[in-house]
């Protein structure tokens, strides 16, 4: 390391390190496409071990509560851990087994019973669409939208009939990513029983390259983090749990159509920050108005009032205030977040922003203090003279 930092002290390295690099960046901007190719290539591969890792990482708080709880007196510390293991298992059948038991047959029945009734749903929009034409005629708004009803349904078709081997297509690679992702919670449950094997290896390499000091702070950061985004995920989880539970049970006091498939939709996307809500709203609305004007006006002041609970009660008693992020800043950090990494970037902006400012606050500010100090212990370049 020493003959290597000497070396780069010759003049010569520093032209020869911006030339390397000038050659490097040229050769990645001529083959883009190529390394693109290359990184789907390998992402495709790895998406298993990925969905592995998240499974395991997701499901260890759950191993750990139930070996450090249910099986606390099993002396042996292996048992122990494959018992907990077990159990995130059972837990995870039984929850699918719940949530199947308990929506399918209602889902089955509100998707029936929405085909059933398409025909008589388009009717009613085409009523919708020949009201809002006559609206707007009466304001001097040349509008016609009848046509654009009466052949919605036919350009459908048309459209589908067209491009059927793209349908075919998609429908192929959404049942790949379900088979990676069953492959993945296997891989998964696998890694957490090999967890302690697996984090010896990483912590004798870690040990073996850094500072013992160093070492101290980075596991403390980590420990930091990871508490940060098991408690995100959790509450988030658990909130869109109890506002799906919440908006099942109001809908079916209500009477309100299609109940258990809008109270699924509105769950899942609450999940989503900020934007999530509306949409699933928006989609409630959508199935609710083709039945009952009256419903879907009843369906709205629920929603509404429903989410100003969640975010005023049931989200602040859940995150036990904020993640260290101004309230100003979500909306902000939402919208980078879906702009770099699409959906998965609106889900987890907030925990990878609540994080940084861990490592700010940790890291980089006592290093800036600490400069500062530095700068300020410093005596003054020119001393005063001495008088005369």
């Amino acid at each position: 390391m020493k003959k290597f930092k000497e070396l780069l002290k010759n003049p010569w390295a520093a032209y020869t390190c911006a030339t390397c690099s000038a050659v490097l960046l040229f050769l990645i901007l001529s083959n883009l496409g190529k390394i693109g190719a290359v990184v789907g290539w390998v992402w495709n591969v790895l998406t298993p071990v990925v969905v592995g890792a998240v499974t395991a990482y997701l499901f260890n708080p759950v191993s750990e509560f139930f070996k450090k709880t249910l099986f606390k007196k099993v002396k042996k510390e292996s048992t122990r851990h494959a018992l907990g293991v077990v159990m995130a298992v059972v837990c995870l059948v039984l929850a699918l087994i719940i949530l199947l038991v308990a929506l399918i047959p209602s889902l089955a029945q509100s998707i029936s019973k929405l085909i059933k009734n398409w025909d008589n749903y388009t009717v009613k929009l085409k009523g919708i669409v020949d009201y809002l034409s006559g609206l707007g005629a009466k304001f001097g708004l040349k509008i016609n939208l009848s046509n654009v009803a009466d052949n919605l349904m036919g350009k459908l078709f048309t459209i589908i009939k067209g491009n059927y081997k793209s349908i075919l297509g998609v429908i192929g690679n959404i049942g790949a990513v379900v088979v990676d992702v069953v492959i993945g919670i296997l891989f998964g449950f696998c890694f957490l029983i090999a967890k302690d094997t697996i984090l010896n290896f990483f912590q004798s390499i870690r040990k073996a390259t850094v500072k013992e000091e160093k070492l101290e702070r980075e596991r403390k950061l980590l420990n930091n983090c990871n508490r940060i985004f098991l408690k995100y995920v959790g509450s988030t989880l658990l909130d869109a749990l109890i506002v799906a539970v919440c908006a099942l049970i109001l809908m079916l006091i209500l009477k309100i159509p299609y109940a258990p498939l809008i109270a699924v939709v509105v769950g899942l996307t609450n999940i989503i920050p900020t934007f999530g809500p509306i949409i699933g709203a928006t989609v409630g609305v959508f199935f609710t108005i083709l039945e009952s004007p009256i419903k879907a006006l009843i369906f709205i002041i629920m929603i509404c009032s429903l989410q100003t609970v969640d975010g005023m009660v049931i989200k602040p008693k859940l995150f036990s205030g904020s993640l260290g992020i101004p309230a100003v800043w979500t909306l902000v950090l939402i919208t980078l977040g879906g702009k770099i990494a699409g959906m998965l970037g609106i889900l987890l902006a907030i925990p990878f922003a609540a994080i940084f400012v861990i490592i700010y606050k940790e890291t980089i500010l006592p290093k800036l203090e600490a400069r500062q100090i530095k700068i300020n212990s410093k005596l003054p370049a020119e001393e005063e003279k001495p008088e005369e």
